[in-house]
């Protein structure tokens, strides 16, 4: 039985819409960007790190990369956006990055390439030639956790069977004709040295696969998440071992628990709410002294879902790992109504006042909300965002050395009085409204 419920409805930002048409190319909507949702007595203050996906924005104006580098592509925004600190990177679609307690920046980048700057944008590390890494963590012991999607040797190519699929599903030849990419994760030192590694075709089962997934990619791990201190080692668990690293296989909607020092999977966890997990993102495990620690919170994206109700729409889940039951979910109200939903990527945070950070990726809508759902902040991004995280005002030394910015309470317009105005109503000030 799954716990608490929560259903929350959009108030502002995608929710205001012009639709718009133009003749090079189709823009459904156009709304405001920065932010449009603040509450501070409500919400968790912080900075926020931002990468943008897209290439452009939510106007036809609004592009967001060129060639190149990009100026200012990272970004770190206080609560009301303004751009505290920015670097410029090598251009690149998915700019998954990570802030680190020093101030640098870790990177994935292209050609295979890891970068990290400093604060001030210079590269001081680079690895290349672990192929198409989709997440990375940086470790205590200053190394770093990548995850890459290879092609399997062929000696675990030759194990997989080619099958049919019915009643609707078209044959695949998943062995004689699809490559399958398996997941490999390994730890890099600062000099480069790879010191542990670990490969999915060593320990899954190579012919189990959802039949709506893209030829050759049997996994898509998207996700690897180093375990904090926990209760559940604390009190004798040796599964839950600080260090363990929860793995999440996109493709196979389940989440693996991998012992660091034998490599065995020794645990694993799907749910089954409203037809199961769907394609999700980013599990972690709360940290202590966090509200839920301990818990297994998740972004449940709702591609190829196995059930209509969960069609369109994306879930937080939050589960207890021992029991696996289900403590709380955010979604919003409606049959698919899709107010929101992520279809490819996407995360969460569990905050310190017990809000949950939440970031709808595909469209770069970032928002905060309450145990009881009420959304106490939102941010709309120029264009799509890769995993935006939140960052303490005092994370880094670099940070802490700054003054605490201005927390100003944004409370958007009422969507059903609130419009734009044709253009020869309108004064003479750009974007003026009503």
């Amino acid at each position: 039985m799954p716990g608490k419920k929560i259903y929350a409805r959009t108030t502002v930002g995608i929710a205001i819409i012009l639709a718009t048409t133009y003749l090079a190319v189709a823009y459904p909507t156009i709304f405001p960007t920065g932010t449009t949702i603040y509450k501070p007595a409500r919400a968790y203050s912080s900075y926020i790190l931002i990468s943008d996906h897209s290439d452009v924005g939510n106007h036809p104006d609004a592009a967001v990369r060129a060639d190149g580098t990009v100026p200012n592509d990272i970004r770190l925004i206080d609560m009301n956006g303004n751009v505290v600190h920015s670097w410029t990177v090598s251009a690149w679609l998915n700019k998954r990055s990570r802030l680190l307690p020093n101030g640098h920046l870790l990177y994935a980048g292209p050609n295979q390439t890891i970068f990290e700057y400093d604060w001030d944008g210079n590269v001081v590390w680079t690895h290349k030639g672990i192929g198409s890494v989709n997440d990375l963590r940086w470790l205590p012991n200053n190394n770093r956790l990548l995850v890459a999607h290879q092609l399997m040797p062929d000696d675990f190519q030759n194990q997989v069977r080619d099958v049919e699929i019915a009643p609707w599903w078209p044959p695949r030849k998943r062995g004689s004709e699809e490559h399958q990419r398996s997941a490999d994760i390994y730890e890099v030192t600062a000099d480069g040295e790879v010191v542990w590694e670990w490969h999915a075709y060593n320990h899954f089962d190579l012919n189990k696969f959802s039949p709506a997934t893209p030829e050759g990619d049997w996994l898509h791990v998207n996700s690897i998440a180093p375990l904090p201190e926990n209760k559940w080692f604390d009190a004798g668990d040796r599964r839950f071992r600080p260090g363990n690293i929860l793995v999440n296989a996109r493709n196979l909607d389940t989440i693996y628990l991998v012992d660091k020092e034998t490599k065995a999977v020794v645990w694993e966890v799907t749910h089954t709410y409203k037809g199961g997990m769907s394609h999700s993102h980013e599990p972690e495990m709360i940290e202590k002294g966090l509200p839920g620690a301990g818990n297994i919170i998740l972004f449940d994206n709702g591609l190829f879902p196995r059930h209509r109700t969960h069609s369109g729409q994306t879930f937080i889940i939050e589960l207890n790992p021992i029991t696996q039951e289900i403590v709380w979910t955010y979604e919003t109200e409606g049959y698919a109504n899709i107010k929101f939903f992520s279809k490819t990527m996407g995360s969460q945070r569990r905050l310190p006042t017990g809000t949950t950070f939440i970031a709808e990726d595909n469209t770069g809508r970032l928002f905060q909300v309450t145990p009881e759902g009420e959304i106490v902040w939102e941010y709309v991004n120029r264009g799509g965002t890769t995993r935006p995280s939140p960052v303490p005002y005092d994370f880094t030394p670099q940070l802490r050395a700054l003054p605490r910015p201005d927390e100003l309470a944004v409370t958007p317009p009422n969507n059903l009085e609130w419009h734009l105005q044709p253009d020869v109503l309108r004064d003479e000030t750009p974007g003026a409204d009503s």
